[in-house]
């Protein structure tokens, strides 16, 4: 639910923000028409940082592109430790960012899943992260090369 506006400055100019609350928190949300791809990619970061996961999971968001109305992005989880830097599996999850109303919206889906989730009603749950990384390396122990 919106719960105020205030001003703030994101990219080159001065935009309207309105407070976007998520079930883990809030998320400050820009106008439709004044996202950019950067401006995007900050608030894929913001909701990602009100999600109560624990901080071994490192994170990337990558911009996928721009589809009419809709960015889209992805961010790839992992947890890398000191004796595999880079790890066997990661999860990822796809938001998508419509600005086609006056205020942006925000979805995201989890890899291989079809439910949409909407931040403002959904409470994420790192063990959806630990599911698919179990179910790769699950795959991949039984695929022999």
């Amino acid at each position: 639910a919106v719960v105020s506006t205030q001003s703030g400055h994101y990219g080159r100019g001065e935009h309207a923000l309105t407070q976007y609350m998520c079930c883990d928190g809030t998320v400050t949300m820009v106008k439709s028409d004044t996202i950019t791809q950067d401006v995007g990619n900050q608030l894929v970061d913001q909701v990602v940082k009100t999600w109560n996961i624990n901080e071994c999971w490192l994170y990337c968001i990558d911009f996928l592109g721009q589809v009419e109305n809709e960015l889209q992005y992805r961010v790839k989880f992992s947890i890398p430790t000191r004796r595999k830097p880079v790890p066997r599996s990661t999860a990822s999850v796809f938001f998508t960012i419509r600005t086609s109303d006056e205020e942006a919206v925000v979805q995201y889906t989890l890899e291989a899943h079809r439910l949409i989730h909407d931040p403002e009603k959904t409470v994420f749950r790192e063990k959806w992260l630990k599911d698919i990384i179990s179910t790769k390396d699950m795959m991949m122990d039984e695929i022999t090369f």
